[in-house]
């Protein structure tokens, strides 16, 4: 591992051990002291964790959310020139794509343990996330820090391993009940193709540098499809070049240099 992995690994335990989370059971209680997270701390009053674990369930009003606040993006940064998926599955580049991990039988829970108001302070607790994760069957994400890689991989509940090139950024896509077959990508599009399916899960990677965006300045418009080009999902992801983790790291050996 990089310098600035471990930087990361250090910073996010930092955070944990500075904000213990609460844990109301005596059952979660001893989860928390063997994990080493509480030592003395005594639980709050029952009223004042109660109070906490609602805040961490739902909104403070009734209210109706359509979108989930943090994919909502401003018009200016959608792509341009969007292309029916069939154009890119027929004139599209092909892009390579590893298959990380691979389980046709696997069944998405209904809810998972860790998704329970006393884990963690209820980080993954929040009703409307965790609606809004089993809206999708596809996800994306870029491994680009430690305290994003473990939300995302808690809020989608699969593990899988990641590496961090220097050089050549991976994309990582996580795709539910679909196998993918084939990877095409036409400027700020990127389709992949594959066969629907009741169960399984598929995680793959493909390099950024693969990629030939045509504005940089727009997010990327990834769309999981049928053979057919009917779309199935769709997500969207700001585009980061494949000397990423380089630019990261060298100013960082700068300081350090000093």
């Amino acid at each position: 591992m990089f310098r600035t992995r471990w930087v990361y690994v250090i910073i996010t335990l930092s955070m944990i051990l500075a904000s213990p989370p609460v844990a109301t059971t005596s059952r979660a209680q001893g989860r928390w002291q063997d994990a080493g997270i509480i030592n003395s701390q005594q639980p709050p009053p029952e009223g004042e964790d109660v109070k906490h674990r609602l805040e961490r369930l739902e909104p403070s009003k009734p209210q109706t959310i359509m979108e989930w606040p943090e994919d909502i993006i401003d018009d200016s940064f959608y792509p341009k020139d969007i292309i029916p998926i069939s154009e890119v599955l027929q004139k599209g580049t092909a892009v390579p794509f590893i298959i990380l991990k691979n389980d046709p039988d696997f069944r998405r829970p209904v809810y998972e343990e860790h998704w329970h108001s006393t884990y963690w302070g209820g980080r993954w607790s929040y009703m409307p996330m965790r609606i809004h994760y089993a809206l999708h069957r596809l996800y994306t994400t870029y491994d680009i820090g430690i305290s994003s890689e473990l939300d995302f991989k808690q809020n989608v509940g699969i593990e899988f391993p990641v590496f961090q090139n220097r050089t050549d950024l991976d994309l990582y896509i996580v795709v539910f009940q679909t196998t993918v077959t084939h990877v095409y990508t036409h400027g700020n599009q990127i389709v992949l193709s594959g066969k629907p399916t009741r169960d399984g899960v598929q995680v793959i990677s493909i390099k950024t540098s693969a990629l030939r965006p045509f504005d940089l300045n727009k997010k990327l418009l990834v769309q999981l499809a049928t053979a057919q080009g009917h779309e199935l999902d769709y997500s969207l992801i700001v585009y980061e070049p494949p000397d990423f983790w380089i630019k990261q790291i060298q100013p960082k050996d700068s300081e350090y240099n000093r």
